[in-house]
């Protein structure tokens, strides 16, 4: 009896790591919860039946003003990567518009970020292309370029002393490419730098800085909060910035302070430009729809619908008080139509 239980044990502690058979059926009591989310590790959200059929909505809370002017030409098939030329394209151009326009405008904003994420610029997925995201940086830049203005295109260095240095595995390498990379006839008024209070320069009219994140252990914001001070109130753009905290040792990051951090990241920059793609959790896979914050001054949300080539967008409802945020979204995006 002894041995029995003995042997019984041990198969309980072997079964979890055995692998199961590719391609071979699974068996669920239940069908599982869903929720919509975006890339990124935004999930934050309630949870509905994805078997169910959805949920129907009665109200008509947020539908879209009469002529707002809809991006129902969002690229089909964005799974399918690399991306077609084109996609790309419709993407930079989207958020150029966006980013130039509010730096540029009548009223323009000093402070302001974008955050864009379709396959190939989503860190967390294995189609990830830092050479999508250089070439959105060089169509910002040199759109703001074009009147004769200097923009200095920053990457963040090392952080951290001696063999405690460190920089984010997406930014390896991103200031050598940046050397290389050529700007076209606005190679003359486009300079590299990092990030930090000795960066700006006097004839320096516009800074962009590429994906600014923390590490364990180092936060940017210190480098971050130097450079607005030189800056003073010439506009800085961050593209895709990662600024929450990361848990570690030394009481860098942690509670005290948190408040004044998050307040810091959320207030003093302004978004003028979103997008990201929905889906289930945890997957990359089916496209589920989109949410868009640009020029229009409200937040979009897109439903896709079809497949492959037969796939359309459509715009469900517009918000004009910030993010819906997840449980809206899995709301209408599973509402019957």
């Amino acid at each position: 009896a002894h041995q029995t239980s003995t042997m019984s044990a041990i198969g309980t502690q072997l079964a979890p790591i055995v692998a199961p058979v590719v391609g071979a059926p699974t068996h669920r009591s239940r069908p599982r919860g869903m929720r919509v989310i975006a890339m990124g590790g935004r999930m934050d959200g309630t949870s509905g039946s994805l078997f169910g059929g959805g949920k129907t909505v009665a109200d008509e809370a947020n539908l879209p003003p009469p002529g707002y002017r809809s991006r129902t030409d969002i690229p089909k098939m964005l799974n399918n990567t690399p991306h077609p030329r084109e996609v790309r394209k419709w993407f930079y151009d989207d958020c150029r518009e966006s980013v130039v326009a509010a730096v540029t405008g009548a009223n323009p904003k000093t402070r302001v970020k974008a955050w864009i994420e379709f396959p190939e610029l989503n860190v967390n997925g294995d189609v990830y292309r830092i050479g999508t995201l250089l070439e959105l940086v060089r169509e910002v830049a040199m759109a703001l370029a074009a009147d004769g203005k200097r923009v200095r295109v920053c990457v963040q260095g090392s952080m951290g002393q001696g063999v405690f240095q460190g920089l984010p595995l997406s930014l390896s390498g991103v200031a050598r490419i940046l050397d290389m990379m050529d700007w076209g006839d606005a190679d003359e008024f486009i300079t590299r730098g990092s990030i930090g209070g000795d960066v700006p320069q006097p004839d320096d009219a516009y800074f962009i800085l590429i994906s600014p994140q923390n590490i364990v252990g180092y936060s940017v914001l210190p480098y971050l909060q130097e450079m607005e001070k030189t800056a003073g109130d010439r506009p800085i753009i961050m593209i895709n910035p990662k600024l929450g905290d990361i848990q570690s040792a030394g009481n860098v990051m942690s509670i005290r302070g948190r408040g004044e951090r998050r307040e810091y990241v959320e207030k003093t920059w302004e978004e003028v430009y979103h997008f990201r793609l929905l889906y289930k959790k945890p997957f990359f896979f089916p496209i589920y729809g989109a949410l868009r914050y640009g020029t229009g001054g409200m937040w979009e949300l897109y439903k896709k619908f079809g497949k492959m080539e037969q796939e359309e967008w459509k715009l469900l409802r517009t918000y004009d008080d910030g993010d819906p945020g997840a449980a809206e979204i899995t709301k209408r995006i599973l509402a019957k139509d």
